[in-house]
């Protein structure tokens, strides 16, 4: 996504604050791995003599330092995130050698936390959320991608859940049905795997559209629990495959959680397509 110019990042004074934090904070790396101190301070040296002063009363040179380190997409991307999120990120940018004095940071935090954005919006020249503007930066073939993707996996892994039920009607219920052990372990992994790479290719995508915070929000929370339940599904599954043996609990608890998994994993579906409808909306 190519980025946006706008009059703050323009200025020539800034351009030059920008490179000097930059190069500031690459020598400060060097000097923690014990390199000559010489250069590294003098460098720090030329940080503090051309840093501009931040001033509370100057939302513009106030959004400066965050800047610095992160592009006006990414705070543009975060910009609904609420106080809690950017005081702690204020916090990082101090403790990394960010220029901000105590007295600035109430500023800084209540500028970036303001319920309506508009100032920081404006600043930076941010897209309104779900806008087509945004949409449109990205092809709509890796918009796309991410959730056909997933719909071929969350086919798959219905015929490993329709196996797993098998096997709980032959371990609890004494009936006599066919269980494809090799096939339901096998394929089972496959679709642990790709729903694994599909919560991190779904996290790049989402960062790469930026809008709709409020939809992307339950569809982000999903995933995240999804991604607790495969790393247990796929280790309590091999476990039982490597060391077969007589068992009651862990069949249940693997069965219990993979069930779980697979109801979220079609709740995924529902929110995924009322994010796309609201993309691709006129």
């Amino acid at each position: 996504m190519k980025k946006r110019c706008n009059r703050l990042t323009a200025n020539p004074v800034y351009r030059l604050y920008d490179l000097t934090m930059r190069i500031y904070t690459i020598f400060h790396f060097a000097a923690s791995l014990r390199l000559p101190w010489r250069l590294p301070a003098f460098l720090a040296l030329w940080f503090l003599l051309l840093t501009v002063p931040v001033r509370a009363d100057d939302p513009g040179q106030m959004i400066a330092p965050c800047l610095a380190c992160h592009t006006a997409e990414r705070i543009c991307r975060n910009v609904d995130s609420g106080d809690a999120f950017w005081t702690d990120t204020v916090k990082r940018m101090i403790a990394k050698g960010a220029h901000v004095g105590p007295d600035q940071v109430p500023g800084l935090v209540a500028l970036l936390a303001n319920p309506d954005h508009a100032e920081v919006r404006r600043l930076l020249d941010c897209p309104a959320p779900g806008s087509p503007e945004t949409a449109a930066a990205v092809p709509t073939a890796v918009i796309l991608g991410h959730p056909l993707l997933m719909i071929l996996v969350l086919l798959l892994g219905l015929w490993v859940a329709w196996q797993g039920v098998n096997r709980a009607r032959f371990t609890l219920l004494g009936q006599k049905v066919a269980f494809n052990w090799k096939g339901h372990t096998r394929y089972g992994l496959v679709v642990m795997a790709l729903w694994f790479v599909g919560a991190v290719g779904g996290s790049i995508v989402t960062d790469m559209l930026q809008g709709i915070p409020d939809a992307y929000e339950l569809h982000g929370t999903m995933a995240k629990i999804m991604l607790a339940l495969i790393v247990f599904g796929a280790a309590t599954g091999l476990y039982m495959d490597r060391r077969k043996a007589k068992r009651s609990i862990m069949p249940v608890l693997h069965g219990a959680a993979n069930m779980l998994l697979l109801l979220l994993a079609l709740g995924q579906l529902v929110t995924g397509l009322v994010i796309l409808g609201r993309l691709f909306a006129s």
